[in-house]
């Protein structure tokens, strides 16, 4: 009895002090946010306004400097702590966004909210609120278009197909619509954004079940791909991994293959973990018809790998066409019953 007294008067200490470091960090935190935002005020206004203008060149440029930041968060953290994180910038930019600009000041700040707001959306969407995510993609849209960079259009619509056509119950023929604007918003002169426009198009018509119209459009963005301008390592990766989808969904082995090894170059686990799950996912689904326990066990692996709080919605639905790939008569299969369980 005395040392089950005496072990638990430990614990409760232990509890006890946890609980106050974190009650204290708590408080040091509300205490210091009052001082950074005078900080951020003061940096603010420090800087030269540009003459009728709002704002100084150096917010633009900050703000710009901070959309690499938060894309990054993006691509490795929860999606809930990558919100947090830009809307500090969007709340310091949103009334500079309402105010009446010089023309090339009012365009500088439209394309970069067009960027943040874009940003916010995938967030949105990701968290399944899909209400806001709707507000946020309309957002983008109109920051993007009145910015008057046609490239930046295109990319706003094809990323908003991207993260909308892996929802259930969408719409798939207003989806394909939405990529082909993104098409037209490119134009015709070979660039990233138009290959991305067309390789998102591929993706639709895979979803839509139209396996030979979405190669046939896959091979377009190819053919675009190899008349970009040199260094367009940006292109490239979104090609291989818009290659590794398409084809692994439609069967077509090799050439999936190759477009994951060649991927996997610009996708390490360790600095994109969600995109390399998919990469490993978009595998897997080759096999689900022909070894359907394995195939699911290999897919619940990679789920493993990543902590329940890091699982964006866009891997565990990657996850979920395996389970959906299935025969009808392996449906019953233990691991096959636990992959869908978990990706329900």
């Amino acid at each position: 009895m005395v040392v089950t007294f005496e072990v638990s008067g430990i614990e409760d200490d232990v509890d006890r002090r946890q609980a106050l470091q974190t009650a204290g960090a708590v408080t040091a935190a509300a205490a210091a946010t009052p001082a950074l935002a005078a900080l951020t005020s003061a940096w603010q206004a420090s800087r030269p306004l540009i003459p009728g203008a709002t704002v100084s060149r150096a917010m633009l440029d900050d703000w710009a400097a901070g959309f690499g930041i938060h894309a990054r968060s993006f691509a490795i953290d929860p999606p809930e702590t990558a919100l947090s994180g830009i809307a500090r910038d969007w709340a310091e930019m949103a009334p500079h966004l309402a105010a009446t600009q010089p023309e090339g000041v009012g365009r500088d700040l439209a394309q970069i909210a067009g960027q943040y707001s874009r940003l916010i959306a995938m967030g949105f969407q990701q968290v399944s609120d899909r209400r806001m995510a709707s507000r946020w993609w309309q957002t983008a849209h109109f920051h993007a278009d009145r910015s008057g960079d046609a490239l930046l259009s295109s990319e706003t619509r094809s990323w908003e197909t991207t993260y909308r056509v892996v929802e259930a119950g969408e719409n798939l023929p207003d989806l394909h619509r939405l990529a082909r604007s993104a098409r037209e918003h490119a134009g015709r002169q070979p660039s990233s954004a138009l290959m991305r426009a067309i390789g998102v198009e591929a993706e639709v018509l895979v979803r839509m079940g139209r396996a030979s119209d979405a190669i046939t459009t896959m091979r377009e963005a190819e053919d675009v791909f190899e008349r970009l301008p040199a260094g367009a390592e940006q292109g490239e990766r979104h090609l291989r991994f818009m290659q590794s989808f398409v084809y692994s969904a439609v069967g077509a082995a090799g050439q999936a293959a190759e477009a994951q090894e060649a991927a996997r170059a610009f996708y390490p686990r360790t600095s994109y973990p969600h995109a390399s799950a998919q990469l490993t996912l978009h595998g897997v689904i080759l096999h689900a018809r022909i070894d359907p326990g394995e195939a699911s066990k290999q897919a619940l692996a990679v789920l493993d790998r990543i902590p329940a709080e890091r699982r964006v919605k866009r891997v565990v639905l990657a996850a979920r066409r395996i389970a959906d790939a299935v025969p009808e008569d392996a449906r019953p299969l233990a691991p096959v019953q636990e992959l869908k369980a978990l990706t329900a």
